[in-house]
């Protein structure tokens, strides 16, 4: 006999083939369907013992899953799409999610020619491994107010870097923790002709042999974080105290400084921030998604669950079938497709707008990226997560148990309404 959920589709008149069509491509679809039984077939990355371990234990399984996602790209000999489809699938973000995604792109945007090639091999190796140092304890989204110091010395050619107070100390850094041996620090440049405001420099923070931090560099793990949420993230914290780092180890594509001390500036002030905003331009199309995971959730388990009957002598009714939770799923599910095509939208501007950055340095776009980055993210995460929360809260007590998995992506999207501005 049939279950409810398979009469339910069974008796649809939705044609779900043309909805999959409608929200990945045939390539998108083809990438995960190869990847997906990789997945499956994978003990590394059965999820069954997850909710049971600690802190310290969340960070070595973590490793150990970058780690064979690593291996199963050697192995399968994955194109760059298909290893980046590969961390997409995973339901957290992992270590070597930001070194990817924040690290070795913004060297390739912001990196000249030369750095760029000797770099982002390394990079792809992962004989470097890096994470985007910006926020500090006391400034975030106010990178002019960063207290994090690159002074030039022409005597040596060099960058001191340093933190001059407690409060300078870099935070949430993702990817810091345990992994990255390189991070890449937004700091105020200062020549002997003056501060010259916020630039990027890429500063080693670990030996690459031992691991060990490097002298004059304190770096660790900021611990657990709310709800849970980030478990396989190791946030982390940087003090530097006096670092020293090549003048090759600014990225001057478009401002350079010379061994005299002579400053190029970009041609705009803001050229820098281009790339920056990509975080935030794809993260209304995650919160899509995870809304969209916990809503079919909800849909699923109330097709299933009954509760009440008309009379004694009729089978209790599906919760779906109330008109009260129609009235509150149906309209998440809506509005999950709304946020995933609108950050669709919103992605393939910004791509758009890197390419003419990268190779022209125009950023006639940028405004407009600014503007909708900004906007459709406040919507977008405030919405979603409200929406996640009504979703575990109509499927009762059994929704807040960890294994519905919608906790799960609450505390993962809750942070979403803060970070990245």
């Amino acid at each position: 006999m049939p279950s409810d959920l398979e009469l339910a589709r069974a008796t649809s008149s939705v044609d779900a083939e043309s909805i999959a069509a409608l929200l990945r491509t045939p390539n998108e679809r083809a990438v995960r369907a190869k990847l997906l039984p990789i997945f499956a077939a994978d003990q590394v990355f059965a999820k069954t013992s997850r909710p049971f371990k600690n802190h310290a234990q969340n960070m070595l399984y973590a490793l150990e899953m970058s780690k064979r996602i690593l291996e199963l790209r050697d192995t399968h000999k994955w194109t760059h799409e298909e290893w980046k489809a590969a961390l997409d699938l995973q339901n957290d973000s992992l270590p070597i999610t930001l070194h990817e995604g924040a690290f070795a792109t913004v060297i390739e945007a912001q990196g000249t020619d030369a750095q760029r090639d000797f770099w982002i091999p390394k990079c792809r190796s992962y004989q470097v491994i890096g994470c985007y140092a910006q926020t500090e304890l006391a400034h975030g989204s106010n990178v002019q107010g960063l207290e994090t110091i690159a002074k030039f010395d022409p005597a040596t050619d060099e960058y001191i870097v340093s933190s001059p107070r407690r409060e300078s100390t870099k935070w949430w850094i993702g990817g810091m923790g345990v992994l990255a041996n390189h991070a890449l620090v937004q700091a105020i440049l200062e020549l002997p002709s003056g501060r010259k405001g916020p630039h990027l420099f890429i500063v080693p923070i670990r030996n690459q042999t031992t691991h060990r931090p490097l002298p004059n560099v304190t770096v660790g793990d900021i611990g657990p974080k709310a709800y849970g949420g980030f478990c396989y993230m190791d946030n982390g914290y940087l003090h530097l105290s006096s670092v020293r780092i090549p003048r090759a180890n600014m990225l001057q594509r478009f401002a350079s400084v010379s061994a005299d001390g002579s400053y190029t500036p970009a041609k705009h002030d803001k050229l820098s921030y281009g790339s920056m905003v990509a975080l935030r331009a794809g993260i209304p199309i995650n919160s899509g998604w995870n809304l969209a995971r916990a809503v079919t959730i909800a849909i699923r388990y109330c097709i299933n669950r009954r509760q009440f009957s008309p009379s004694k002598t009729e089978v209790e009714s599906q919760v779906l079938t109330y008109a009260s939770t129609k009235m509150r799923l149906y309209p998440l599910l809506a509005r999950s497709y709304a946020y995933i095509f609108a950050g669709r939208s919103l992605w393939a501007l910004y791509q758009q707008f890197l390419e003419s950055l990268t190779k022209d340095g125009d950023i006639s776009m940028l405004p407009e990226i600014h503007a909708l980055s900004t906007a459709l993210k406040v919507k977008a995460t405030w919405d979603c997560v409200s929406g996640l929360e009504e979703a575990r809260k109509c499927m009762g007590g059994h929704g807040f148990s960890h294994m519905s998995g919608v906790g799960s992506l609450f505390a993962a999207q809750t942070p979403s309404q803060t970070y990245e501005g």
